[in-house]
């Protein structure tokens, strides 16, 4: 009797213990979950557009704003000016979807005067990065020493950030748009807008449920 009592002692003993781990594992997971979570917030940068307004990037909730970091004479961004310039108009008009330009540049005239004058290369031909239907901010006079580039682990550029309505990370590598092919669109650039469009669908039918 006395063993049948010690076993079943020892029995509820190691029940406990391992509720009590299923609930320290638990607890440790939710804070994980959390501090992903806080991870997985934008940036809240504070920026200079070309006029010297401040743009924020809390501004910018409820849309979805593709942050998109180059800085001038970057050849790999020059090539892919048009494809970018086609996805921009492909959401002309759409007010759920911002474009946010962000130049690395130090020298904040030499930004300014690519906006205004393009890039000449070294054929003489002049080419813009961007246009009127993103909004241009720069990180002068700290260029690629802005803790934002830190943050986003920005080695290279052209870079792009898709960043949703409530200010979540949607995609820190999303498919690169290239330049079309025979007058067909690349497959990156379809697979850039699908990212997009699959994520207004997904809110637009969460926001009619709520």
């Amino acid at each position: 009797m006395k063993t049948h009592n010690v076993k079943l002692t020892i029995l509820h003993i190691l029940v406990c213990l391992g509720l009590i781990m299923k609930q320290s594992v638990s607890a440790r997971t939710k804070a994980g979950y959390a501090t992903m979570d806080s991870i997985q917030m934008a940036y809240p940068f504070e920026l200079k557009d070309k006029e010297g307004k401040v743009v924020r990037m809390e501004d910018f909730k409820g849309k979805v704003v593709v942050l998109d970091f180059w800085y001038t004479r970057c050849i790999p961004c020059l090539v892919l000016a048009e494809p970018l310039a086609q996805i921009r108009e492909y959401y002309k008009g759409n007010p759920d979807v911002v474009f946010i330009d962000i130049n690395l540049d130090e020298d904040t005239e030499q930004w300014k005067n690519s906006l205004t004058k393009g890039t000449k290369l070294g054929n003489n031909e002049t080419l813009f990065y961007t246009d009127s239907l993103s909004l241009s901010v720069s990180t002068a006079p700290l260029g690629f020493n802005n803790p934002m580039n830190e943050f986003y682990k920005i080695k290279g550029v052209p870079t792009w950030i898709i960043v949703g309505k409530k200010g979540e990370i949607l995609e820190r590598n999303p498919p690169r748009p290239l330049p079309k092919k025979n007058g067909i669109e690349s497959a990156g650039s379809l697979r850039f807008k699908a990212l997009i469009n699959e994520y207004l669908l997904s809110s637009s039918k969460k926001a009619k449920v709520q």
